[in-house]
Order: structure tokens, then sequence, then C-alpha cells
């Protein structure tokens, strides 16, 4: 017989031994490695993490500007950078991370092969961060876009970054603007530009370069064959720096834009500058307000690009530079023959060149274009005009000018000529006094022989020598009364 089977409704109990297994351990993403990574080295170091970084953690750039992560924030970013491969984009300007925040950044982008731009500026770095800086270009093939801006480095210093113009080869922008850079660092950055072909943009802003470092700097520019945009404001580079920079214009055939405000650039410096500018056929855009030079000193460069058909000036900016009326006429001209914007500030209602004053505008005949009515003389023009006539007619030689002679002379005919007037105005007194008295008299005695004629009409005509009296009675019955004889 076969065995029958038989079946349970029970539900099976689980092993004891399945119960003891581990879960299945999850898989984490390099983006949240990092996260968590940052987050342990902030509880470490006790500093209270960026939101900006764990917001952007993702992104392939990172902008921390002014949270004061201070030198252990520094180092809490550094430990996520060595495993970010993503990030091309550090801007941690603002942070006052020190040398010491530094020395952990360094560390990471030296392992850290994909960031090509970073900005450091305004982080308290001194003269032992540009030791750090120099020791991470030496190991660093990638980074094309470097600030170190405003971080107090001294000339002391300008070695380093004169190194790394000469040496680096894949730098392409350098920033160097708000240091204390003097002679000694222009002399060492012309030097280094001198021999450098790939840095394409270069500032220097807000130095002190001057004098013998102004000169030097300006003859690398000249050597020069890669540099294209060129900052130098706030330098105070003179004379002699504007005449040398003027030479380097002329040589320089790369360079496209620089500014060069608040240089104390006088009219004569200018004047030099644009005589050797007008060999430059590739220069688009000129900075160069503020300085010591005028409207007129600025027409200058206006006429030598209406002048140049070969100039490639595209924009004249003379900051805040107040313009007269000489300026914009030639401006005008400028801009209706070549598309050039020219920045400037406040215009004056003036003329420093009085060649190009216009002459001055008949009021009259302003009026009578705008009316097209002719106006009339006013009693202050008549006076004027008899005056004009007096000085003509007094002035016999013809001098412009009455002498003793002649003035003595005009006030005889002027007397003269009044007591002619008083005496045909006493003799047409008299006369005209008779003829009225006549005329009066005439009247009267027409009057009365009109009067006769009427009272003969009435009474007839009286005889002669004799005498009427009449009695008069009352008509009331009175007592009659005599008249009297007529």
């Amino acid at each position: 017989m076969s065995k029958t089977e038989t079946f349970s409704f029970r539900p099976k109990l689980v092993r004891e031994e399945t119960l003891l297994e581990e879960p299945p351990r999850k898989y984490w993403e390099p983006q949240e490695i990092k996260i968590r990574l940052y987050l342990r080295e902030c509880e470490r170091l006790k500093v209270i993490p960026v939101s900006a970084y764990l917001k952007q953690a993702t992104k392939n750039f990172l902008k921390v500007k002014h949270y004061n992560m201070g030198p252990n924030g520094a180092k809490a970013l550094s430990a996520a950078l060595l495993l970010d491969t993503t990030i091309s984009y550090l801007d941690i300007e603002g942070n006052s991370i020190t040398s010491m925040g530094l020395s952990s950044i360094k560390e990471a982008l030296s392992e850290n092969m994909y960031i090509t731009y970073l900005n450091i500026a305004d982080n308290q770095l001194l003269s032992r961060g540009a030791e750090l800086i120099g020791e991470m270009m030496a190991h660093n093939h990638v980074l094309e876009v470097f600030d170190v801006s405003k971080n107090g480095f001294r000339d002391s210093d300008a070695h380093i970054f004169a190194k790394i113009i000469s040496e680096n080869r894949t730098l392409k922008e350098l920033i160097l603007a708000g240091n204390e850079f003097e002679e000694r660092a222009g002399t060492e950055f012309g030097a280094a530009l001198a021999s450098n072909e790939i840095l394409e943009r270069l500032d220097i802003s807000w130095n002190h370069i001057r004098k013998k470092g102004a000169v030097d700097f300006a003859q690398g520019v000249k050597e020069n064959i890669g540099l294209k945009k060129l900052n130098v404001s706030f330098n105070g580079f003179g004379t002699e720096g504007t005449a040398y920079m003027g030479q380097a214009l002329a040589a320089n055939s790369t360079l496209l834009e620089l500014d060069m405000t608040k240089n104390r650039i006088t009219n004569i410096d200018l004047a030099i500058l644009t005589k050797q500018m007008a060999q430059n056929e590739t220069l688009q855009i000129l900075r160069i307000g503020d300085n010591l030079f005028n409207a007129l000193g600025a027409m200058g460069i206006l006429r030598a690009v209406l002048a140049l058909e070969t100039s490639s000036i595209q924009v004249l900016d003379f900051g805040t530079m107040c313009v007269d009326q000489c300026f914009l006429i030639v401006l005008k001209e400028l801009q209706e023959v070549k598309d050039v914007k020219v920045i400037h500030g406040r215009i004056q209602n003036v003329y420093l060149d009085r060649d190009m004053m216009p002459v001055p505008e008949n009021p009259d005949q302003a009026l009578t274009e705008y009316t097209g009515t002719t106006p009339g003389f006013s009693e202050i023009d008549r006076n004027e005009k008899g005056r004009t006539y007096v000085v003509e007619e007094l002035d016999k030689n013809g001098d412009d000018e009455i002498g003793d002679k002649e003035g003595n002379k005009g006030e005889e005919d002027e007397k003269r000529t009044e007591n002619n007037g008083e005496v045909k105005e006493s003799e047409k007194t008299a006369d005209s006094v008779e003829d009225e008295k006549g005329e009066k008299e005439e009247g009267i005695e027409f009057d009365e022989k009109k009067l006769d004629d009427e009272v003969e009409a009435v009474t007839g005509k009286p005889e002669p020598e004799k005498k009427v009296q009449k009695a008069l009675a009352d008509d009331r019955g009175s007592a009659g009364t005599l008249t009297p004889d007529i």
C-alpha cells in the first residue's frame, strides 16, 4: 500500500536562524557620502554646517561667500572636497579662513583635479598664506581662474606670484587687486609678463605700483604676446608710467581692454598716450576716467579716434569727468562716423576752446524767426541807439573816441541849438498871442453888429438925440414909477 500523505493547515514556524540574520546594507550615493562626511567633520570641529553647501552638494559650483566659516569651517569643507568630483567652481570669499584654513584647502586641491575656478579673496591670508599659495600652485595644473585679492600681501611676497605668472601653464586669469604691492612688485610682475604667453587677464588694481615699478611693468606689457585684458587702476602711474604704457600700446598687438582709471594722468600725459595709441590697431576698450585731465584733453582722444581709420576703439570710459559743449561737438562728429560708446559725467554749458564758440545770436532775429513778427524797439533801445548816433556824430576823426575839442564843440553846438530854440519859441509865443487877441476882438465886433441888426428889425431904427420916458403902471393898480432915461 502506498503511504498516505498528511497535510497540516498550521503555519510553518520561522526558523530561529532567519531572525538572527542582518538586513541587507544600503548603497550610498557619492553625494550622500560627501554630506555625511561634512556633517561629521563639522560635529568634530564644533562648527555650524554651511547650509549653502548642503543645498548645492549635487551641483558643479559652490558659492559660500561671506559665511564667516573661519579656519575650522574651512577644514570641514576641505574633507568633503577630497572626495568631490563634480565641483569645478569654488568661491569662498570673505570667510576669514586665514592661513590655517588655507593649509587644509591646499591639501584638498592637491588631490582634487576638477576645480578650475578658485576665489579665496578677503580671507586675511597675509604673507604665510602667500607661501602656501606658492606651494599649492606648484603642483596644481588645472586651475584657470585664481582670485587672491584683498588678502594683505606685501611687496616682499611679490616674487611668489611673479613665479606663478612665469611658470604656470594653465592659469588664464589672475586677480591681485587690493593688496600692498609697490615698486618691487611692479618690476617683478613686468619681468614675469615678458615671458608669459598663457595669461589673458591680469588685475593689479588698488595697489601702490608707481615710478620705477610702473615703468618696468609697462615694459613687460610691451613684450607680452598673450594678455588681452589689463587693469592697473588706482595705482598712480603718473607721468612716467603713462608714457611707457603708451609705448606698450604702440608695440602690443593682443591687448583688447585697458583700465587706467585714477592714475594721476594730466592733459600732457594724455596727449603723449594718445600719440602712441595711434599706432595700436587692436585696443577696443579704454577706461581712463577720474584722472587729472579735463575735457580739452579728452577731446584729443576723440579726435585721434576720428582721424584714424584703423582704430578699433569701441568704448571710451571717462568716468565722472565733466564735459563742456566743445566736447559734445567733437563727440557728435565721431559718432556720426563710428559706432563708439563714450561714458562721461555731467555736461557744463561752457566752451573751454574759444575757437569753437558759436557767434552770439541776435535776439531780435531769433524772436522774429520764432513768432514771425518784427519786434518793436523799446524806449531803452531808442535811447541806446540815440547815444550811438551822438557818438558817431561827435567822433569827427573816426578813431572811436571823443576828444576834448570834439566834446567842447559838441557842447557849444548843443547850447547854440538850445538858445535858437528859445528865441524861436518866444517869437512864436508873441505872434500867437496877438493873433489870438485879434481873433477874439473880431469875434466880439461881429456879435455886436449882428445883435443891432436884429433889434432894428424888431423895434425900428431909433431917432437920434431923443430921450424917451415911459410910465409903467403896476398891474395891481399901484402908483406908477418913473423909469430912468435911456
